[in-house]
């Protein structure tokens, strides 16, 4: 028969047809077609109520009151087949005693009835206490008062046997076609209802797996803390396969291996294994899963473990790329029922995989953090040395401009002999002291408005640029006469103004200038250009002096650094000057770039924001 292939509503539909085709048998007496006809739609009636429910403790019920309405049966006991185990069990009986359902399960596996359950066929007996072919069992048979039985097979959804619904009367009765056909439609019934049932509870698990999976994944997502990642990964997992204890363990400077239990038994000791020792070991170095059922007999082995009554075993390593950070093992007592199967070993490999990365993250977020916090504090610490500098500065600028002016003012005086008359060397010693103090009051001039810039102490006032030009133009004229150089401008016309503060500005240009007098050679050029750079100002200043070699322009603006190094430098000066250049520059939200060719001259270029001057500003 193929009912176990069709559907529920298919295998109705054809009782309903078998119980019009009774009713309207001419060949059957009346009372017999009377008697077909209940069976029928007893039949019909249990199908129903069968089909109709979807866990196996609301079946049970329904398949008795099935059997005793459609069959008139005293007893019933239903057995199903575990084929991994090829062993029969019985979930359920009624009418029969324990001692004989006990008996059963141990002898109804074994040959004949093994043999009849495997042909898929009904097995019947009118008079089963003496038919020879349950001679092995009738003394059971009769010890629990049963006369007639019929074993009927569940067949699953596979075909082969699921097991079987075994039919008991008291009293010895003739089993007819009628009957048979009626009670092994019934086991289909009940097959199809199983194998829905178990469907339906697959489905159950696969969705709780998938929500438990989904749970793990989002875990590994959110988890900041190390630890209570672990603490909760083992748990989790462990609960997804059904595992009674879990521990992970996590590999720590290569060589030694923590582990993070989840319900080991508190009187074992987990202290760190070295490498390469034990099955954890192992699952890292090969970078393989392992399953294990029989524990105890594994050469790996350890004697605590077997005190401990570790039965089942399953390790996957942590992967992260080609990176193995430890392993996950799950394990089931022998007190646990329950046993591991390949798609846990694929499962918890997959999971292994998700948390390996996970774990490798946290690490690199945790050094990331440490090297942030480090930093903070170094920052912090160079802010305060800093703010130090500052004050330093300040307070030495400010303690030195009094007597250095003092110092200069006497030194003038003395100069011009308004104390007295000096002979050529007192002159060109006091000469001396002039240029040494001018030279120091420069640098101070140049601290104080490097300081200025550097902490945006500046004043925001509204500049005319061409105003600014042609005055230095006016102040540079007379030198670049008396040194035989060409000062040359070239000024557009509509230049924008600019905001910000005139006196270091004015300084950033007479650094520049200051610096191209004194490179350039007698019959050499200057050139001051201004135009405007769409809303920003641009000024240039080209020189025909001597250049900067190549491999010295991007050091230029560093503090105190000198193209002409050593001591024996033509040109004296502080290396603050394009330091300070800079600085005030960018404080003005402008930008500075030199262009140089060594030997021919050189051109530095600033471009500062710039705004159009109206009537009413």
């Amino acid at each position: 028969m193929d009912d176990y292939n069709k559907s529920k509503e298919e295998l109705i539909r054809e009782l309903e047809q078998l119980r019009a085709t009774a009713a309207r048998t001419d060949q059957l007496d009346h009372a017999a077609r009377t008697t077909n006809i209940a069976q029928l739609q007893s039949l019909t009636r249990g199908a129903e109520s069968l089909l109709a429910v979807y866990d196996l403790e609301s079946l049970w019920p329904r398949v008795k009151t099935a059997v005793q309405n459609s069959l008139q049966a005293d007893r019933l006991a239903i057995y199903l087949y575990n084929k991994e185990s090829d062993a029969l069990s019985c979930p359920y009986a009624f009418g029969l005693s324990q001692s004989y359902i006990d008996n059963m399960n141990q002898t109804f596996g074994k040959s004949p009835g093994n043999t009849q359950l495997h042909l898929l066929a009904p097995v019947w007996a009118e008079d089963v206490q003496n038919d020879p072919a349950f001679r092995e069992m009738q003394l059971l048979f009769k010890e629990e008062g049963v006369q007639t039985l019929a074993i009927f097979p569940l067949i699953d959804k596979e075909g082969s046997s699921g097991g079987g619904i075994a039919v008991y009367w008291n009293e010895k009765r003739p089993l007819d076609n009628t009957i048979i056909s009626a009670g092994h439609t019934l086991a289909h019934m009940v097959a199809l209802s199983i194998n829905t049932i178990t469907l339906f509870s697959q489905t159950r698990q696969s969705l709780n797996r998938e929500q438990k999976l989904n749970e793990i994944s989002r875990i590994l997502n959110i988890t900041n803390d190390l630890p209570t990642l672990l603490g909760k990964l083992v748990q989790m997992v462990a609960e997804l396969i059904q595992a009674e204890a879990g521990l992970l363990g996590l590999i720590i400077d290569r060589e030694i291996m923590t582990f993070y239990p989840y319900n080991v038994p508190n009187w074992m000791s987990l202290r760190p294994a070295p490498r390469p020792r034990g099955l954890a070991w192992q699952i890292v170095n090969n970078r393989e899963s392992i399953l294990i059922t029989d524990y105890p007999a594994h050469p790996e082995a350890m004697e605590k473990w077997i005190e401990a009554g570790l039965v089942t075993f399953l390790g996957a390593p942590l992967q992260a790329g080609d990176n193995c950070l430890g392993m996950l093992a799950l394990f089931n007592l022998n007190k646990s029922p329950h046993t591991f199967h390949e798609r846990d070993l694929e499962l918890v490999a997959s999971i292994g995989q998700q948390a390996g990365i996970a774990i490798q993250n946290l690490r690199q977020l945790a050094e990331t953090e440490q090297r942030a916090a480090a930093m903070a504090a170094a920052l912090n610490r160079q802010a305060e040395l800093d703010m130090m500098k500052n004050t330093f500065t300040q307070s030495v600028s400010h303690e030195l401009r009094s007597p250095l002016g003092i110092i200069y003012g006497h030194a003038e005086l003395l100069e011009s002999e308004g104390l007295g008359s000096l002979n050529d060397d007192q002159k060109q010693s006091a000469k001396i002291i002039m240029r040494r103090v001018m030279m120091l009051t420069n640098l101070v001039n140049d601290l104080t408005a490097l300081l200025a810039a550097e902490t945006q102490e500046l004043r925001r006032e509204e500049i005319d640029t061409v105003m600014l030009v042609y005055s230095l133009l006016a102040d540079y004229r007379m030198r670049a006469e008396a040194l035989g150089i060409t000062l040359e401008s070239d000024i557009a016309e509509d230049i924008p103004w600019i905001r910000g503060d005139s006196t270091h500005l004015r300084r950033v240009f007479d650094n520049l200038v200051s610096n191209a007098f004194k490179f350039t050679p007698a019959g050499g050029y200057i050139i001051l250009r201004l135009k405007a750079n769409r809303q920003n100002v641009q000024i240039e200043v080209e020189d025909s002096g001597e250049g900067i070699p190549e491999d010295r322009l991007e050091r230029i603006f560093e503090r105190f650094y000198q193209v002409e190094g050593g001591a024996n430098r033509r040109h004296k000066g502080t290396g603050l000057g394009l330091t300070l250049v800079k600085e005030i520059v960018e404080a003005h939200r402008g930008t500075v770039r030199v262009q140089s060719q060594f030997g021919e001259g050189t051109t530095f270029t600033i471009v500062i924001p710039g705004f159009v001057q109206t009537q009413a500003s």
